[in-house]
């Protein structure tokens, strides 16, 4: 089997050209003039059919000795042509279906890799989105925990009142009790001596009588003492009563106090649990944009590499 571009025209034409060169057209020669391409065989056979092979008397003991050979060599010349073509055949068919093969995975990882660049989107999205929920968290967490600063603060300064309050009713109460107990003194006295000048009455009555003026008007003056204890008494009591009704409206008010802190406190372990999810979903969210860039930079890599072997395969198509 000839090889392309090998034809009787073109071995003819070297054939002359050799001719004019005052050159014997043998096959070594007229191979050499055609550029070394071609079979001895074809060449040869174009010889014989253009007559001008030499008749094998006139050739050389050396010439005769090479025909066989040559005719041998170029039969497997052409047997390795025909197998190098049908190995080219199958290699080319074999790079186009690995070439075809590359450019489906290539298209499906562009697919993927575009699917995982529409999810980053969406993700670096929700992302921002939490992050910004996350600092209006934290701004209103800040403004809770400021209030129930303030708050505290207040409860502070009304448990530090009430404290005082509690110091003063506990020392009118004290002052009271004192004054009961001298006012009940003071009569067990004057009861005591009422008894006694009655009893020294009958026995002593010229004698107890400038005593009994004296003694009357001590005991008026004690009286009059008593009427400002009395006196003195009832408004202890009644500041007492007014003490103890301001302090029990304090009391009320740390109450409610305490019950606004304890919401403002629910509340601000509600803001914390909040605050808890949305790092945990921020967290989730952050890995799964680590993963999907991981993910993005392994398609890339891959990309790269089946471009590089494309590039490598391509040369040998014909």
């Amino acid at each position: 089997m000839a090889r392309g571009g090998i034809n009787k025209a073109l071995v003819q034409d070297a054939c002359a050209a050799l001719l004019q060169r005052g050159r014997r057209p043998s096959i070594d020669a007229v191979r050499i003039e055609l550029g070394n391409t071609g079979s001895k065989t074809t060449i040869a056979r174009y010889l014989k059919e253009l007559q001008l092979v030499p008749p094998p008397a006139a050739l050389t003991p050396q010439e005769r000795l090479s025909v066989p050979l040559c005719t041998m060599v170029n039969n497997l010349v052409e047997q390795l042509a025909d197998e190098a073509e049908v190995t080219v055949t199958r290699l080319r068919e074999q790079f186009a279906e690995e070439q075809a093969a590359l450019h489906i995975t290539l298209s499906r990882r562009s697919n993927e890799l575009e699917q995982a660049q529409i999810q980053l989107r969406a993700m670096t999205a929700d992302l921002e989105q939490a992050r910004t929920q996350l600092d209006t968290m934290q701004t209103q967490w800040a403004s809770e925990q400021q209030l129930t600063a303030t708050l505290q603060a207040k409860v502070q300064e009304l448990l530090t009142q009430l404290g005082e309050k509690q110091t003063q009713l506990q020392a009118l109460t004290e002052t009271s009790a004192h004054a009961r107990e001298s006012l009940l003194h003071f009569r067990e006295a004057a009861k005591e001596q009422r008894d006694t000048l009655l009893r020294q009455h009958e026995q002593q009555v010229l004698q107890v009588e400038q005593q009994l003026r004296a003694q009357a008007r001590t005991l008026d003056g004690k009286q009059d003492s008593i009427i400002g204890l009395n006196r003195d008494n009832e408004r202890l009591i009644s500041e007492l009563a007014a003490s103890r009704k301001h302090a029990q409206q304090e009391e009320r008010q740390v109450e409610r106090l305490y019950q606004q802190l304890a919401e403002h406190t629910h509340a601000q372990d509600q803001m914390n649990a909040q605050m808890l999810i949305l790092t945990s979903q921020l967290e989730r969210a952050t890995a799964r944009n680590e993963a999907l860039q991981h993910t993005h930079t392994g398609t890339l890599l891959e990309n790269e590499r089946l471009k590089q072997r494309l590039l490598v395969l391509t040369p040998l198509q014909p």
